[in-house]
């Protein structure tokens, strides 16, 4: 009789013991929650903010440098607006396959500062070229797109342009 309660006392214990280590287990895991990408214009409008913070977002692929593949234009579902992602972290380059697809990209925001003197500089590069009669059309756009950075400084009084752009770290295909 004494052995069979040993028995018992040693089994409910040997229970008891189970269990507190799966609730252990149980707090212990991690849950995974899957995050929702923010969209492009969602990660521009806190874009000042947040350089060099981590961001994820997703954004179709409009187009893949063909000199390299270690750079993607990403536009928004207006296709209005756009930002290019850097192949950095886990991403060896993007392959052209990839135009059309719509990813999730997890990078850095990182920012370019446009200085007045840069714009000068370029203005009379770009300059240079149309006299030379190599622009054309080209140079027109280039001329329109420097214009409308002098005047988005004047109108923000700042003194610089931000180019605003992602330093990817890893990327899925949503689509």
């Amino acid at each position: 009789m004494k052995k069979v309660f040993f028995v018992c006392i040693i089994a409910l214990s040997v229970i008891a013991s189970c269990k507190q280590q799966d609730k252990k287990q149980a707090q212990n895991e991690k849950v995974v929650v899957e995050i929702a990408p923010q969209t492009i214009a969602q990660v521009m409008e806190t874009a000042e903010k947040n350089v060099g913070k981590e961001v994820y977002f997703k954004g179709l692929v409009e187009h893949v440098c063909a000199h390299s593949g270690k750079r993607a234009i990403l536009v928004d579902e207006t296709g209005k607006l756009s930002i290019r992602v850097e192949a950095k972290g886990e991403i060896n380059g993007f392959n052209r396959e990839l135009s059309g697809s719509t990813l999730a990209v997890k990078g850095t925001l990182a920012e370019k500062r446009l200085s007045p003197e840069f714009l000068n500089e370029w203005e009379t590069k770009v300059k240079a070229k149309e006299d030379a009669e190599e622009g054309g059309k080209h140079c027109s756009s280039e001329m329109t797109n420097i214009q409308q950075m002098r005047d988005w400084m004047k109108e923000h009084g700042k003194d610089f342009y931000s180019i605003y752009y992602v330093d990817g770290l890893s990327y899925k295909i949503l689509d």
